[in-house]
């Protein structure tokens, strides 16, 4: 059977919408992954395999979490955790298979993140007017979606939309990416999650840097930029707009009174504590134990340490995280060398984004935090096909 050329696109096209409104329903692995697979396996029949390059970093990641389970405390549980992970990892391979030989129009790509930042902005704003309830008394968190999931999402479409101002030639495009930024942004500080903060900006920072044609001239740019910021900040910290946000900032390091900072300390060291009784394979991906912090000066029972690398260390000991930072930088490594295109460039932030903002908060280990990752990797791949072809 004979796919013409643009039904094969508007095939790739579906896809990609079915994926965003699979992760924006919570829906992740009820069906769409079947139908990866199916789709996947045609392309591979009919135009052969094309190798992505992250197939050894991969097997060894996956290889590590199935090691796991010879020392799981909850086998079952942990198996089915085990599943999710090894499975999400499907559709970066299989959807680059997709487009061999074919093409995706980057338009698309950019004007479905253009609309989802307006509606991010919209929901969030009308939770702040007190027009619809938040997810949290405290916080502004749209689509029921909890903070750590929310906030890494709203800083992976800050990131592209960021890149996409810094490659787009058309001012009109140019000026709505900004415009986009600006309206995550708003979300952001509305979100009052302070390691969100820290881990865009150095991601915005770092992509702004890495696609630079004049290292001395940006750095100078940055830093003279940051200062007048920061100074306009300092200077107006005392506003009823400002201040929430300036005392956020300074509670990062209030070690001693701040309940958050408080609980992630206990936790870490209740983390290092479990580590150590099993440093090699850990206790099985995701088992099901009790970070009391309370017991130790915190507030709340948690049922992971506040951070990927402490997870990993529990739950697949050294072998998990070494595997996880294998993949890590060698996501980091290609999406530099392919620094030229906007999704790769996308991807290079979006993977600091994840290794610093998941120093303070488990993302790899949320199904919606691990998910939009994957998808952008997916879109990469096949841009890559794409490209080579």
């Amino acid at each position: 059977m004979k796919i013409s050329e643009e039904k094969i696109e508007k095939i790739n096209i579906f896809l990609i919408l079915m994926t965003l409104l699979v992760f924006l329903t919570h829906r992740y692995f009820r069906g769409l992954t079947i139908l990866w697979v199916l789709s996947g396996a045609f392309y591979i029949k009919k135009y052969g395999y094309k190798k992505t390059g992250f197939e050894i970093p991969l097997l060894i990641y996956i290889i590590s979490l199935f090691l796991s389970l010879s020392f799981s405390l909850d086998f079952k549980h942990s198996l089915k955790e085990i599943y999710r992970h090894s499975f999400g990892f499907v559709p970066p391979f299989f959807i680059s298979q997709l487009t061999i030989n074919k093409r995706l129009k980057e338009k698309y790509i950019n004007w479905i993140i253009l609309a989802l930042a307006i509606y991010f902005f919209i929901v969030t704003k009308s939770m702040a007017l007190g027009k619809i309830p938040s997810y949290f008394y405290q916080r502004y968190i749209p689509l029921e979606i909890m903070p750590v999931e929310f906030c890494f999402i709203a800083g992976v479409m800050c990131i592209y939309l960021w890149s996409s101002f810094l490659k787009e030639k058309k001012i009109q495009m140019k000026l709505l990416n900004i415009l986009g930024v600006l309206l995550i942004g708003y979300v952001l500080l509305e979100t009052q999650t302070r390691g969100a903060w820290l881990g865009v900006i150095f991601s915005v920072i770092l992509t702004y840097l890495v696609n630079s044609k004049n290292l001395k001239t940006d750095i100078m740019k940055v830093f003279s930029f940051g200062g007048f910021i920061g100074g306009i900040f300092y200077v107006f910290r005392n506003t009823p707009k400002l201040l929430p946000i300036y005392s956020r900032i300074l509670s990062i390091g209030n070690m001693q009174t701040d309940r958050s900072n408080t609980a992630r300390l206990v936790a870490w060291r209740i983390g290092k504590e479990k580590f150590l009784q099993r440093k090699l394979t850990g206790w099985g991906y995701k088992a099901k134990q009790v970070y009391d912090t309370g017991e130790f000066g915190g507030y709340q029972k948690l049922d992971h340490p506040h951070s990927d690398y402490i997870s990993y260390l529990v739950n697949t000991g050294i072998i998990g995280l070494l595997s996880y930072l294998y993949l890590m930088f060698t996501i980091i490594l290609k999406s530099f060398q392919n620094r030229e295109d906007t999704c790769w460039l996308t991807m290079f932030g979006i993977t600091v984004y994840t290794l610093t903002y998941g120093v303070v908060e488990n993302l790899f280990h949320v199904t919606n935090s691990l998910f939009l990752f994957l998808f952008f990797l997916s879109i990469c791949l096949i841009k890559e096909s794409k490209d080579e072809n």
